[in-house]
């Protein structure tokens, strides 16, 4: 009898065995659906956030590119200082050149136009400065932001090699990254800011001239950043507040947004400027 017990058990014990390997597979089918289900479900997570970061960053290079877009233009003063004479020979290829003639030029002015203002708005002053006997060049920027191309200057310095002698300014941004740029350049001798100031201290004590021009009804620049400034520029900086002057009117480019309304008219204000420009220029050797 015990005999007979002891196999039932056993033949319990079997059949309970061959039941767990039968539902093995079944079980292992049931967890493997489970994590295919999972991973198909973070798959489709992840490629959802994919496309919404990709949607994102398209969208910000679409209103980017229309904002860049969206730039101001040169007037006609502009657009009349661009023709070349008898005393100015004007070029308007890689960069916009002002050569004087009948000479040959030692020094040279290199100048970085302001944030979204097409560089020909500034032929008027450049024009100007290059009838005093320098050489003046107007370099373009992508996008017209002079951020994305702060070093563009060594360009016009490689090709100019008759030049011995440079000077590199800018308006608003332009001058901020005109200042970055003859931080960094031993060929580059003084630095003129026209409604602009240096990032941080990269002018202080690199023994540059530094002229500083800003105008009292300016409605753009940020007049305490401005005043701040002259803590990060060298001890001898010349100063000059234009009375009068505002933001757009060291270009023909229209009147700028946010910015003041002047109570002296462009051809002054940029009458201004320049002498102050070639008064500087004339004490750099």
């Amino acid at each position: 009898m015990k005999k007979d017990v002891k196999s039932k058990g056993q033949n319990l014990d079997d059949t309970f065995s061959i039941t767990m390997e039968l539902e093995k597979p079944l079980l292992y089918d049931a967890l493997k659906n489970e994590e295919d289900k999972k991973y198909e479900n973070e798959k489709r997570k992840n490629s959802k956030i994919l496309k919404i970061i990709l949607g994102t960053i398209l969208s910000f290079i679409i209103i980017f590119f229309i904002w860049a877009s969206i730039t101001y233009k040169p007037q006609e003063l502009a657009k009349a200082s661009l023709v070349s004479d008898d005393i100015v020979d004007v070029k308007v290829d890689r960069f916009i050149s002002f050569t004087p003639k009948n000479m040959e030029p030692t020094k040279g002015f290199i100048f970085y136009p302001g944030a979204k203002v097409e560089p020909e708005a500034y032929a008027p002053l450049c024009r100007k400065i290059a009838e005093q006997g320098y050489e003046v060049v107007i370099v373009d920027m992508p996008f017209n932001l002079a951020i994305f191309s702060y070093n563009r200057g060594e360009k016009v310095i490689s090709e100019y090699s008759n030049i011995k002698t440079w000077v590199v300014g800018g308006h608003s941004l332009g001058g901020t990254m005109a200042a970055k740029f003859a931080s960094s350049n031993k060929m580059v001798d003084g630095v003129v800011l026209l409604s602009s100031y240096p990032i941080g201290e990269e002018l202080k004590n690199i023994g540059k001239e530094v002229l500083s021009i800003w105008g009292s009804k300016d409605g753009v620049v940020n007049f305490e950043s401005l005043v701040k400034s002259k803590e990060k520029l060298p001890d001898d900086t010349t100063y000059l507040e234009i009375e009068g002057a505002n933001h757009s009117q060291f270009g023909d480019y229209g009147h700028q947004k946010g910015d003041g309304i002047p109570i002296i008219d462009r051809e002054e204000q940029i009458d201004i400027t320049s002498k102050n420009i070639l008064s500087f220029m004339d004490k750099i050797n």
